[in-house]
C-alpha cells in the first residue's frame, strides 16, 4: 500500500520592513501532516465551540487572539497526535543587502526549508509532496519563487504541488501561525510563555540560518 502524500503548511511571523522601525527578526514554521482532515477538525470543533459561548471569533491569529483563545489553542495543539512541525529564523539585519525583500527572504529560507521538507518525506515514507504557504507575497513575488521552488525543492526527487493560500482559510494554517508566532516573540521580545505551551516536539528542532553557513552573522 502507497504511503499518503505529505502536506506542509508554512507560516511565517515578522514583517518584510528592513529599516530601522522593522521587525528584527523573521521566522517560518513548517507544519507536518499525512492527515490534514484530522488536525483541523480539533480546531474547527474549537472555534464552534467558542461561538457557543460567545466570542465572535471567524478564525485564530495568534498576535490578535485574546489570551483566553490562546491557551485553548494551545491546548489543542498540545493534543493532535498526527503533526510536527519545525521551524527556521533569522536577524533581518544578517541578510545580505541583495536578499532583503520579501522575495529575497523566501529564497533563503526556501533553500533550509528544501532541506528540511526532504528528510521528513525520507522519515514519513511519503510519496508526494503538497506544500502550502501563507499568500504573504504580491502575486509578481509568488511567481518568481514558484519559478525558483523548482530548483529547490526538485531536490526532494517527488513529485510536489506549491500553493499560496491565505491562512484565515485553513485551520492547518492557523496551527502553523500559532507555532511561528511563538518563536517570533521570544526571539523579538524574550515572551516565553508561548514557547513554553508548545510541547518540546514544536520546539526543539528550530534552526537558526545564520549558523547553517548560507551567509555570515554580521549583527
Amino acid at each position: 500500500m502507497l504511503s499518503a502524500p505529505l502536506f506542509v503548511y508554512i507560516d511565517e511571523s515578522g514583517n518584510f520592513d528592513f529599516s530601522t522601525l522593522g521587525t528584527k527578526h523573521f521566522v517560518m514554521t513548517a507544519l507536518f501532516t499525512a492527515d490534514p482532515v484530522l488536525s483541523s477538525m480539533r480546531i474547527a470543533k474549537l472555534k464552534y465551540f467558542l461561538l457557543t459561548q460567545g466570542v465572535n471569533i471567524s478564525n485564530f491569529h495568534a498576535s490578535e487572539d485574546s489570551q483566553r483563545v490562546r491557551d485553548q489553542v494551545f491546548d489543542q495543539i498540545s493534543k493532535i497526535p498526527n503533526i510536527s512541525a519545525r521551524t527556521i529564523f533569522l536577524k533581518k539585519c544578517d541578510l545580505p543587502l541583495a536578499n532583503r525583500s520579501a522575495y529575497g527572504v523566501y529564497e533563503q529560507m526556501g533553500l533550509e526549508l528544501a532541506r528540511i521538507v526532504s528528510t521528513e518525506v525520507q522519515v514519513r515514507g511519503a510519496k508526494s509532496v503538497v506544500l502550502v504557504f501563507d499568500k504573504a507575497l504580491i502575486y509578481r513575488e509568488e511567481q518568481a519563487f514558484l519559478s525558483k521552488s523548482k530548483a529547490i525543492f526538485g531536490q526532494l526527487n517527488h513529485p510536489f504541488h506549491i500553493y499560496f493560500h491565505n491562512v484565515t482559510k485553513d485551520f492547518n494554517g492557523q496551527i502553523a501561525d500559532y507555532i511561528a508566532w511563538s518563536h517570533y516573540v521570544a526571539l523579538e521580545r524574550s515572551e516565553l510563555r508561548p514557547l513554553k505551551a508548545l510541547p518540546l516536539r514544536f520546539t526543539n528542532k528550530s534552526v537558526d540560518l545564520s549558523k547553517t553557513g548560507l551567509y555570515k552573522r554580521v549583527c
